[in-house]
């Protein structure tokens, strides 16, 4: 299942468990070394470059592992997502549901999932507020067993967040 479209964020936006106990929580901060994705129980957060403004974002639940890595991303990260329900909604930064996006049913019902967040664009307007897209994110979800977080690739001057 693909679901695509356009997210006004500020700083961020996550796809969080529908399950009210994934809403206790605070935002992840990335590990060391990280910068684009930061997970929790029912919960991961994407960091974005800019400030606020609107961006292109894909969202694809998979049965299992994708056999490549896309290519024509600049920063690329995995993180292992633990959920309590079968079904993940996409929200801005202030944890409201995106506009055009529905409920993201997941492909194995609850458990553990691998999230892989592809970024591009995040230097172009680092810290800044936009009126016009110029950061693009895609993410793909599947199950798969707990796992640390992994960097796939940094190629952006931003891609390591200063926490």
């Amino acid at each position: 299942m693909l679901y695509t479209g356009r997210a006004s964020v500020d700083r961020m936006f996550c796809v969080k468990d529908a399950d009210d106990r994934a809403w206790e929580e605070l935002p992840p901060l990335p590990e060391p070394g990280f910068g684009l994705l930061a997970a929790d129980t029912g919960m991961v957060y994407v960091y974005t470059g800019m400030s606020m403004g609107p961006l292109d974002l894909q969202v694809e639940v998979l049965g299992e592992a994708p056999d490549l890595v896309d290519n024509g991303w600049e920063d690329i990260e995995e993180a292992s997502l633990q959920t309590y329900s079968d079904i993940a909604t996409v929200l801005t930064g202030a944890e409201e549901p995106v506009e055009g996006f529905p409920d993201t049913v997941l492909s194995a019902g609850t458990g553990t999932y691998r999230v892989r967040a592809y970024a591009a664009g995040r230097d172009l307007a680092w810290d800044l507020v936009v009126d016009e897209v110029v950061e693009r994110y895609k993410l793909q979800i599947w199950p798969a067993p707990y796992a640390p977080p992994r960097i796939v690739q940094h190629h952006s001057a931003h891609a390591v967040m200063g926490y």
